[in-house]
C-alpha cells in the first residue's frame, strides 16, 4: 500500500509541474498551428471567427494558388538564402571567433567578445534603418564613391586642359570633353558643342578651380544603389547584414560550452603534439556537437521569421524582389484585399519548413555529430 501511494503522489507531483507549461504550449503553440491549418483550407473571409459569418470548407485552392504565384516561389528562394548564410556562414564564423577567444589566438580577447556581440544588444529595427541609409544614395557608401568618381573626374579635366596647353573655351575643348563623358553629357544640352563651348566661356576670369568643380558638379558620374534591385544581387546586403548581426550570438553560445571542457584534456593532448586543427576537430567539435544542433536549430527558426530586418531595411519591400515568406504572409493578410486562407497557408508552410529542416538537422547529428561531453 505504501508503495501504490508513493506512485499516486509521485504521479500527482509530475503532472502539477508539467500541466502548466503543457497548457500553455497547447494554447500558445498547438493551438494557432491547428488553427492555422483550418483556415487555410477554409473560405473565411474575416470579420468574427465564431458566431459571425458563417465559412465552411474550400478545399485546397488556397494552396493550389500559392504554388501557381511566381512571387511564392521567389519568397521562398529568398528565405532559403537566409537559411544558407545563417547554418553556413553564422554557426562557422561564430564557432571560429569563440575558438579564436578560448584559445587566446587573439590579442584582447574580452574586446573582441564584446565587439562581436554589440549588434545583438541593438534594437532590429534601428539595425535595419542603420543599414538601409548606408546603402541609400546619400549615405556614406554613396558619399565615398562620389569623391572617387569627383577626384577621377577632375584628375581627367587636367590631364585633357594639359594636354591643350592650359584652359581654352573652344568647340574643340568642349568636343572633348563631351566625349570624355558620352552620351549623358551630350543629353543635357540641345546643340551639345557650342553650348558647352559658351559655358566654358562663362568661366572666364574665374580661378581653375572653380572650372574643375563646375564641370565636376555638372559631369561628374554620380553613384547610385539603383543595382542593388536586380533579382541576382538585391538580397546580398540583407544577407550580409543578417551575417553581420548574429554571428556574435552563436559566438557566445560557443564560448560559453568551450569554457565547460575539461582544459587538462586539451593540454594534454597539445602535450602529446596535437596541433590546433587537430585539438579543433578531435576534442572541441564533438564536445560542442549538441551545443552545434540547438544553434542551427536556432538559426533555422530565426531565419524564416526574419521579419523585422528586412522589412525595415526594404520598407515592406516594394519591388518586392527581396520579399521573404514573412512579408508575403504579412502582405497578404493585411495588405489591399486580405486573403486569410492564403496567408494562413503560407504560415503553415513556413511551419513546416522549419519542422523539415530541423529534422534533416537531427539526423545529420546523429549521422555525423559526436557526443557532447
Amino acid at each position: 500500500m505504501k508503495r501504490v501511494r508513493n506512485y499516486r503522489e509521485e504521479t500527482k507531483a509530475y503532472w502539477a509541474m508539467v500541466l502548466p507549461g503543457l497548457l500553455i504550449y497547447l494554447v500558445v503553440m498547438a493551438f494557432p498551428i491547428i488553427l492555422s491549418a483550418v483556415l487555410s483550407v477554409s473560405d473565411y473571409s474575416g470579420g468574427k471567427m465564431f458566431r459571425g459569418e458563417p465559412w465552411g470548407y474550400n478545399g485546397f485552392q488556397a494552396y493550389i494558388s500559392l504554388f501557381k504565384d511566381p512571387w511564392f516561389w521567389n519568397a521562398l528562394k529568398n528565405n532559403m538564402y537566409i537559411v544558407l548564410v545563417s547554418v553556413f556562414g553564422q554557426l562557422p564564423l561564430g564557432f571560429i571567433f569563440a575558438y579564436f577567444i578560448y584559445a587566446k589566438l587573439v590579442k584582447a580577447p574580452n574586446f573582441w567578445q564584446g565587439i562581436l556581440y554589440v549588434p545583438n544588444i541593438i534594437s532590429v529595427i534601428v539595425v535595419g534603418l542603420l543599414w538601409q541609409t548606408i546603402f541609400s544614395p546619400h549615405g556614406p557608401i554613396a558619399e565615398v564613391m562620389n569623391t572617387i568618381n569627383r577626384n577621377q573626374f577632375q584628375s581627367q579635366l587636367k590631364a585633357l586642359f594639359a594636354s591643350s596647353g592650359g584652359y581654352a573655351p573652344t568647340k574643340e575643348i568642349a568636343a572633348k570633353i563631351l566625349q570624355m563623358v558620352g552620351p549623358t553629357g551630350e543629353a543635357m544640352f540641345s546643340d551639345p558643342v557650342p553650348e558647352l563651348a559658351e559655358l566654358l566661356a562663362s568661366y572666364n576670369g574665374q580661378p581653375f578651380q572653380a572650372v574643375l568643380d563646375g564641370l565636376t558638379n555638372l559631369f561628374a558620374p554620380r553613384w547610385t544603389p539603383t543595382f542593388l534591385s536586380q533579382n541576382n544581387v538585391a538580397m546580398l546586403p540583407i544577407l550580409f547584414v543578417i551575417l553581420w548581426m548574429y554571428t556574435g550570438m552563436y559566438m557566445v553560445l560557443f564560448l560559453a560550452n568551450m569554457q565547460k571542457i575539461d582544459s587538462q584534456i586539451i593540454e594534454a593532448a597539445r602535450i602529446d603534439g596535437a596541433s590546433e586543427g587537430q585539438v579543433m576537430r578531435h576534442i572541441i567539435l564533438p564536445s560542442l556537437s549538441g551545443t552545434i544542433v540547438n544553434s542551427a536549430i536556432l538559426a533555422i527558426s530565426g531565419s524564416l521569421s526574419s521579419f523585422s530586418l528586412v522589412y525595415s531595411m526594404t520598407g515592406g519591400g516594394p519591388s518586392r524582389v527581396t520579399e521573404i515568406l514573412a512579408i508575403y504572409m504579412y502582405n497578404k493578410a493585411f495588405l489591399g484585399r486580405p486573403n486569410f486562407p492564403l496567408a494562413n497557408a503560407i504560415s503553415l508552410i513556413m511551419v513546416l519548413i522549419s519542422f523539415l529542416l530541423i529534422v534533416l538537422t537531427k539526423v545529420a547529428e546523429k549521422r555525423f555529430g559526436g557526443r557532447e561531453e
